[in-house]
């Protein structure tokens, strides 16, 4: 399977995505778009592949893939000074990717706080989403945002990076439409950042409709370590995610969760 960049544009065409670069092999698509910043305005710049050789998560992980089973993809967005609300990107992120999913393939995964793509609760989809500042920005020198996201498409159960993943082949048992999934992810997250920062409410709403944390007993690793265990029961305005954690209420912007299985 490979991507067509003619269709994608023909398909794109009425959205934020002015420039789209479809690249055979690359080390990271976020890499790639960040270090351009310094030199070019990149502002509805999209980046893909599916052979990236030194991806990135959350915490400096890594997040690699054989070649030609997974679709990796960097869009950038100018933020001008919206940082306060800079969290909410990859959540949004991931709400477009449940929506691409749901209409490329026939099955709508859940999200996982603060941005897993699950299917059936494995993760198929992970998102990274940087800022840097750029001095080729409408407004001089201002805020640029690169969201990536990676996922899953043709892994079979032996190329899975941990036991908890999948690829959306084996979720569906059938072929990925690659073409037609980047398109609908990219067109649903065009649709999404108009909403961002004016209706974050609105963003919140339809988080709390796909999440599968929201309700479950969850543990929570804080940034230092710190852990958490109590009921998620809820993501405020802000994006970020609230826990009871036997009466006292616990609300974090960073974090990782483990879903708990009932007692």
């Amino acid at each position: 399977m490979t991507l067509d960049a003619d269709l994608l544009r023909t398909r794109l065409a009425d959205t934020r995505w002015h420039r789209i670069e479809v690249v055979d092999a690359t080390g990271s698509t976020n890499a790639d778009l960040v270090t351009r910043a310094a030199t070019e305005s990149i502002d509805g710049t999209v980046r893909l592949t599916t052979d990236q050789t030194a991806g990135r998560g959350r915490h400096a992980r890594t997040w690699t893939a054989p070649r030609g089973t997974q679709l990796a993809t960097s869009v950038a967005v100018e933020v001008g000074e919206h940082t306060e609300d800079l969290g909410w990107l990859s959540l949004l992120a991931g709400l477009a990717a449940v929506q691409g999913i749901g209409e490329a393939v026939g099955v709508r995964p859940t999200l996982k706080w603060p941005n897993d793509v699950l299917i059936e609760g494995r993760k198929t989809a992970g998102i990274l989403s940087e800022y840097t500042r750029s001095p080729h920005t409408r407004h001089g020198d201002g805020g640029v945002a690169v969201i990536g996201t990676g996922l899953n498409t043709t892994m079979t159960q032996e190329q899975l990076p941990v036991p908890t993943a999948t690829s959306l082949q084996l979720a569906t048992g059938k072929d990925v439409p690659l073409t037609e999934l980047a398109a609908s992810y990219l067109r649903a997250l065009s649709e999404l950042l108009d909403l961002w920062p004016h209706d974050v409410d609105g963003l919140a709403a339809r988080y709390r409709e796909d999440s599968d944390t929201i309700g479950r007993r969850v543990r929570l690793v804080l940034p230092g370590d710190e852990e958490v265990v109590g009921t998620a029961t809820g993501v405020d305005a802000s994006g970020r995610i609230v826990v009871d954690a036997d009466g006292r209420q616990v609300i974090a912007a960073a974090g990782d969760v483990t879903h708990l299985r009932p007692v």
